[in-house]
């Protein structure tokens, strides 16, 4: 009786929106590194190039660090669910890929798991640590004549076509469809597995990649029945597959709040989650927003733009959405502006010196600054901020005073 009566008196603490604390600022500063371009780079080659990597965020503003775990649907740390990037290849797309699966698979075999080392060093540097899971990430079977989804799309991606995304002329697409709850499970078991680790808790990049329903049996089945009519004769965007969508993917929201919970429970700590989504489009993509707040479901969320960066939009209604939740709202900003993946054409010729390609261009800190100043006066609780490393280019971005007609 005493152990239950504990509990009751630490469910509250543990299970209540807690968002992550200001870290030598005013307010919260988030960063997403993807954890396959440092590799790719070769930035990252041994266990110290990583904990030096987050050591280096001590003395920032940087309240959370989100690593993420997932790259296509194969892991850059040793899992049981998944493979690693690149495993069971001799040739790669790229030099990149090459470097970036000999140094996961070298830690692997050291038994270095990349999650525990980055979570040992945030920690150490005074950050929290969020594992960021890209929600749908793999690629065309026949991109850069295969190598790409050789390298990076899971074994489960490729033995099962029946799981994918149909449209509505019942042409079979590449990305996963969680109407299936094969696939949800397949996510949940890389959460549960990430979840082992010392982490403070979880992100769902949904901007990686939509969509995640289309017009597969289970999904025309259900609007079938709800409406009465054929799921062919309406458009991917109709307004009525909206409700169909969110009970699946809230479902699953529900289920990862589920796996902290019960981890928190035996760590005894709440566990935070943490959604990314597009600021139009998350309707469409089955994000119920709404609900996850009315539910304690998420202790931040980014609202952003799905694309490259610069973009415009007022973050207000989110705030207003999420008062009295607990839930604080973070304006997602993409740092680049114009650039794109190198291809493995493009590498190859590069490698040739017969090709030079211009570097991404990126915003800039007056960028930065101005535009935390706008989403401050709007009610944001800070920024997060993605596809930029540049710790000396978003350095005070968390103590911007609010000024609505910043230039």
């Amino acid at each position: 009786m005493k152990h239950i009566l504990l509990f009751c008196a630490l469910a509250p603490a543990l299970f209540a929106a807690q968002p992550p604390k200001p870290h030598n600022a005013a307010r919260l500063i988030v960063v997403n590194d993807d954890g396959f371009s440092p590799f790719h780079s070769g930035q990252y080659k041994t266990a110290e190039d990583l904990r030096k990597a987050m050591l280096a965020f001590k003395d920032t503003q940087v309240a959370v660090m989100e690593w993420c775990v997932i790259a296509g649907s194969r892991s850059n740390y040793p899992s049981k669910v998944t493979e690693l990037i690149g495993e069971g290849m001799t040739e790669f797309p790229r030099r990149g890929d090459k470097l970036a699966h000999e140094t996961v698979k070298r830690l692997a075999d050291a038994g270095e798991n990349t999650l525990a080392i980055v979570t040992e060093a945030c920690h150490a540097a005074g950050m929290a640590c969020y594992a960021s899971l890209r929600m749908n990430g793999d690629y065309p079977a026949d991109t850069w004549g295969g190598s790409l989804p050789k390298f990076l799309n899971s074994t489960f991606w490729w033995q099962h076509p029946e799981l994918r995304v149909v449209d509505a002329k019942g042409k079979t697409g590449y990305r996963f469809s969680f109407a299936y709850p094969e696939v949800r499970e397949f996510k949940l078991n890389i959460l549960r597995e990430v979840v082992q680790q010392d982490i403070d808790g979880i992100n769902l990049d949904f901007q990686r990649h939509p969509i995640f329903f289309g017009f597969e049996k289970p999904m025309a089945d259900a609007f079938k029945a709800k409406y009465g009519i054929e799921a062919s004769t309406v458009t991917q965007d109709d307004p009525r597959w909206a409700p169909l969508r969110y009970e699946m993917m809230t479902g699953f929201v529900r289920e990862v709040r589920h796996i902290l919970d019960e981890a928190g429970k035996l760590k005894n700590k709440h566990l935070g989650l943490s959604a990314r989504i597009d600021w139009q489009k998350y309707p469409t993509w089955g994000c119920d927003v709404e609900t996850w707040l009315k539910e304690d479901l998420l202790d931040y969320l980014v609202v952003g733009q799905y694309g490259l960066g610069g973009y415009e939009f007022d973050i207000a209604p989110f705030v207003q959405m999420a008062k009295g939740s607990g839930c604080a709202v973070l304006f997602g900003e993409e740092a680049t502006l114009k650039g794109h993946d190198r291809t493995a054409e493009e590498d190859r010729l590069i490698a040739a010196g017969k090709l030079t390609i211009p570097p991404h261009v990126l915003l800039t800190r007056e960028q930065y600054q101005a535009r935390a100043a706008k989403a401050f006066a709007a009610g944001a609780a800070g920024l997060h901020l993605f596809n930029d490393g540049r710790k000396e280019v978003y350095k005070g971005l968390g103590d911007v005073k609010p000024s609505p007609t910043a230039p």
